[in-house]
C-alpha cells in the first residue's frame, strides 16, 4: 500500500511572509517586477496546475492589481504572489487529492486560505461597511479604520488507539462505502483542544478517552480549518447509535493494509493530515499516547 514517508510537520517556515514590509506599497512593487517573481493560480474550485509533481506558476507581468494578487511572501529570494481565476483551468488538479512537496504545501496552503478568507469577509463586522485589502494582503481595512485579520477555525484530528494498539478508523454518512479516516471535529467556543479530543471520541463513538499526546498541526483550508493532531489511547467499545457517523472499528495495522490492497478501504487523501498520522501508526512512528498527559489523572 502506499504511504508517505514523514507526518506533515513542518518546524520551520519555508515562506517568509515579509512581517516587516509587506504593506509596504514600494517594496511590494520591486517584488511584483523581480524577474523571478511568480504568481500562482487557484481555479474557482481550488484547484492547481501541477507539471512533474511541483505546481506551476506563472511569471508577474504587467502592473499589479493589489485587491487581486495577494503577496504570500518570499522562498529563497523568489517573490509569490497569488490570485484566483475566474474560470477552471484546463488540467488543473483538486488540492483534496495531490500530495505537494513541502514548500509547495506551504505556498499553496497560504494562497487558498488567503483567498477564501477575502472572498468571504468584503465587510466590516464593527459597522457593516465594506472593507479593502491593505497592500500586502493579510489584513481588511473599513473606511472607519477598523482592520479585520484573517479567522481560522480550530479543529482536533486523532488517531484514537485502544489497548491492543488498533486504530479507530471510521465513515461520515455522506462517504463513499469505503472511505475511512480517524475521529475528528471542531473546537467549540470557550474548549481547549484537549477537551475536544475527548468530547469528541464520546460523542462519536462513545469511547472514553484515558491519555493523549499532541503531534503536529496543518491547515486545511476548506475553508478555513486549521487541525490539531493528537494520538490518544481509549477504552471502552465503540457505539455509533446516534447521527455522527455511519460505522467505525477498531482496525490492526494487518486489517488496514490487507483491506487497502484489496481495495475494500480507502483511506484519506496524502495531503491531509489524517493520513499522516495513519501513516505513522502504520509506521510505528506516532508517540504513545501516555507520553502526553493522563486525562484520568487527578488534577494539581
Amino acid at each position: 500500500m502506499n504511504r508517505i514517508s514523514d507526518v506533515r510537520v513542518v518546524g520551520r517556515p519555508l515562506l517568509d511572509r515579509c512581517h516587516a514590509d509587506r504593506d509596504d506599497e514600494n517594496a511590494n512593487r520591486v517584488r511584483w517586477n523581480d524577474p523571478a517573481a511568480q504568481l500562482l493560480l487557484i481555479d474557482p474550485h481550488d484547484k492547481v496546475v501541477m507539471a512533474d509533481g511541483r505546481v506551476v506558476a506563472v511569471p508577474t507581468e504587467g502592473e499589479r492589481d493589489d485587491q487581486r494578487d495577494l503577496l504570500l511572501g518570499v522562498v529563497d529570494g523568489v517573490p509569490w504572489f497569488a490570485r484566483r481565476t475566474s474560470e477552471p483551468r484546463p488540467a488543473a488538479r483538486s488540492l483534496r487529492t495531490v500530495d505537494l512537496v513541502p514548500v509547495d504545501r506551504e505556498l499553496v496552503m497560504s494562497a487558498v486560505a488567503a483567498l477564501a478568507w477575502h472572498e468571504s469577509h468584503p465587510l466590516c463586522p464593527r459597522c457593516g461597511r465594506s472593507t479593502h485589502i491593505t497592500s500586502g494582503g493579510p489584513v481588511r481595512v473599513c473606511p472607519q479604520g477598523h482592520r479585520i485579520f484573517p479567522r481560522t477555525d480550530p479543529a482536533i484530528i486523532t488517531a484514537v488507539l485502544d489497548g491492543e494498539d488498533r486504530i479507530v478508523l471510521a465513515r461520515q454518512h455522506s462517504w463513499e462505502p469505503h472511505r475511512r479516516s480517524v475521529l475528528a471535529g471542531f473546537i467549540e467556543a470557550g474548549e481547549s483542544a484537549e477537551h475536544a479530543v475527548v468530547r469528541e471520541a464520546a460523542e462519536e463513538t462513545n469511547l472514553t478517552i484515558t491519555s493523549a499526546c499532541y503531534v503536529g498541526s496543518q491547515v486545511w483550508p476548506f475553508p478555513r480549518s486549521l487541525m490539531f493532531g493528537y494520538v490518544a489511547r481509549a477504552s471502552g467499545a465503540i457505539d455509533v447509535g446516534h447521527d455522527e457517523l455511519a460505522e467505525a472499528d477498531f482496525l490492526s495495522r494487518q486489517e488496514v493494509s490487507d483491506q487497502v490492497d484489496a481495495g475494500h478501504l480507502q483511506l484519506p487523501p496524502t495531503l491531509s493530515i489524517a493520513r499522516a498520522l495513519i501513516d505513522a501508526w502504520l509506521e510505528y512512528r506516532l508517540p504513545k499516547p501516555e507520553s502526553g498527559f493522563d486525562l484520568l489523572g487527578s488534577p494539581t
